[in-house]
């Protein structure tokens, strides 16, 4: 079964309040890996990473800001890492 873990070191989010980005890291690495673990499979993203979702209303809380850090993250990076894992 395939599955891809994520590890940030240091997220820096500009223009994000400190209290609110502050330990978002881990939560970004959650949704990160679940994110690239469904593409990876070929399934459907997760529930809280849909673009529909995420577009219908502003970012308010930190489960909010983790999926939307880690979908960019994701569609922005998605090509390099399938060029760099083999299937």
């Amino acid at each position: 079964m395939t599955r891809i873990d994520v590890s940030i070191e240091r997220l820096v989010l500009r223009g994000v309040p400190a209290e609110m980005a502050e330990g978002l890291g881990p939560l970004v690495e959650q949704r990160l890996s679940e994110l690239a673990t469904a593409d990876r499979r070929g399934e459907v993203s997760p529930h809280w990473a849909s673009e529909q979702m995420l577009g219908e209303r502003p970012v308010t809380d930190r489960e909010g800001l983790a999926a939307h850090v880690a979908r960019d993250t994701w569609a922005s990076s998605r090509t390099y890492v399938r060029l760099a894992v083999p299937r």
